[in-house]
């Protein structure tokens, strides 16, 4: 579950690239050439559009998304890797039986698992609740890069009608927003307002 969490994370980001990227008219040959832009290099490409200023690619919650974007990749394209291990092998009452000794770490050597490591296998609850905070992080600073509010921001994470004069703009289910709302206290979303939606019950 931990690990489909992660590469549900990592979709989400390529469809907000994908969606920032819907209202900018440009001929069909470079939109296709667009689209085959890595998702980091979407967002850069529509920082520049709009500012003509770069991601700051060196930023911490940048970093944490490259990260998890690595990660991803290591998952849906997993590559044999060798390495060397001490096998103790004994006969016992059903045969033979391999054991692999691992020894002792060393000395100073940290080995406690940390958040969205390289070994997938060993990812958690706590992995996929890093990624939805990475993502948002992301998002609300490619938003504060961008110099938009969340009022505008938010037509693009949203099915959007221009039917009313006095609504928002924006469609959502409620026990969509109601989770978010749930969650925010360690979310922290800035890029969407997801307070104030609909009156509770």
């Amino acid at each position: 579950m931990a690990k489909a969490s992660i590469l549900s994370v990592n979709c989400a980001l390529e469809a907000a690239a994908n969606s920032f990227l819907q209202p900018i008219e440009i001929n069909d040959k470079f939109s296709k050439e667009l689209d085959k832009l890595k998702t980091l290099d979407k967002f850069d490409f529509l920082l520049q559009w709009h500012t003509n200023k770069e991601l700051p690619r060196g930023d911490a919650h940048i970093q944490a998304v490259v990260k998890m974007i690595v990660n991803r990749n290591n998952m849906v394209h997993p590559k044999v890797n060798s390495r060397k291990a001490i096998i103790e092998t004994k006969v016992g009452p059903e045969g033979i039986t391999h054991t692999e000794i691992k020894p002792p770490p060393r000395k100073g050597k940290d080995t406690k698992h940390k958040l969205l490591a390289g070994d997938f296998e060993l990812y958690t609850h706590e992995d996929a609740k890093a990624a939805l905070i990475a993502i948002a992080t992301f998002l609300n600073a490619f938003v504060e890069y961008w110099g938009v509010g969340y009022e505008e921001a938010e037509k693009f994470s949203f099915q959007a009608w221009d039917g009313s004069i006095n609504a928002r703009p924006v469609m959502f289910r409620t026990n969509q927003i109601a989770t978010l709302i749930k969650n925010d206290h360690f979310l922290n979303i800035q890029f969407m307002g997801i307070h104030g939606m609909f009156k509770s019950t």
